[in-house]
């Protein structure tokens, strides 16, 4: 999806919000960099025994990087990538073995966040603390 429609959609989704449309893009933003994490990690693990799996993790991680940079910055959609990659390690206690950890708490929201932006998005906009 271009830049400038993902934009657009996003900004349309923003019209009725709970959250300021800033807070909620930046949340968005955030969660689409630590899924950009997850999805790195995943490729990592699934590499040597599923490579179209892994393959898959590696485009989905190239899909929230983008979505994240296009929302703020590559500087911080970079820096909250590693933050949360070394986060979700520790998690783990950087043991592939545990790695249903990670599936368990971002697999689905890291899908629908990166399969489908908008939906997504419309759930940060809703979102009430």
């Amino acid at each position: 999806m271009g830049r400038y429609v993902f934009f657009a959609l996003l900004l349309l989704a923003c019209s009725a919000s709970a959250y300021e449309p800033e807070r909620a893009i930046n949340n968005f933003a955030h969660e689409l960099a630590e899924c950009a994490g997850f999805y790195v990690i995943s490729a990592k693990i699934l590499e040597a025994q599923k490579p179209e799996l892994a393959e898959r993790s590696n485009n989905a991680a190239d899909s929230a990087l983008e979505y994240s940079k296009a929302l703020t910055s590559e500087k911080l959609t970079r820096a909250r990538t590693e933050m949360a990659i070394k986060s979700m390690m520790k998690d783990i206690d950087n043991d592939a073995a545990n790695f249903s950890i990670l599936l368990n708490k971002y697999a689905d929201q890291c899908g629908e966040a990166v399969s489908d932006p908008v939906k997504r998005m419309e759930y940060w906009n809703k979102k009430q603390d």
